[in-house]
């Protein structure tokens, strides 16, 4: 039983009412992303000295205008992916996945990402990949399964298939057929 389960289950018996961790994490990410609209105006000024980035200060307007494209890229799902795949971990993670970064963008948001910067014509780097805030986010888990991989159709990571996995349809909104390790 893992720790986040244990305290799931410690919570339904104290208030007697079964969670349904998916509407929670459904819940939390409306709120979360509510939050971060209402504090839009304060985001440049907080980003900038969090990363000692102060071009989004000095580009006040035009971080404004990006934040606003990143947080829409965000409603598209990663906040719910981080919060129930990476945070309490509902869900099996392949062993075999192969390939290395290319530095594309893709998973990026679809390039839509704030903190992405391009470097040559085809080839982009985080931002903020030496900050040690970056290790909380969902970025830094990429890619956990294979839904992440076709989700931004990243050109170089695979799931392969091992002698004791199994195919299944996982999740019906990605209509996407991935490997779950069997135990």
């Amino acid at each position: 039983m893992s720790l986040s389960s244990y305290k799931v289950d410690t919570i339904e018996k104290i208030l007697g009412v079964k969670i349904n961790k998916t509407r929670i994490i459904k819940i939390a990410t409306r709120v979360a992303l509510f939050l971060a609209h209402c504090l839009l105006p304060l985001w440049p000024i907080l980003m900038g000295l969090a990363f000692s980035k102060y071009r989004f200060i000095l580009n006040y307007r035009s971080t404004l205008r990006s934040l606003i494209i990143y947080f829409k890229a965000l409603k598209e799902g990663p906040i719910e992916h981080y919060l129930l795949d990476v945070v309490s971990v509902k869900n099996a993670i392949p062993a075999n996945i192969q390939g290395s970064c290319i530095k594309c963008g893709n998973c990026c948001l679809d390039k839509k990402c704030i903190f992405l910067e391009q470097t040559s014509e085809h080839e982009y780097i985080c931002g903020i990949y030496s900050s040690p805030l970056r290790k909380f986010s969902n970025c830094n888990s990429f890619p956990l399964n294979a839904r992440d991989i076709e989700r931004y159709s990243c050109p170089s990571f695979t799931v392969l298939p091992s002698e004791k996995t199994q195919p299944i349809l996982f999740n019906q909104e990605y209509k996407t057929n991935w490997i779950r390790t069997s135990t």
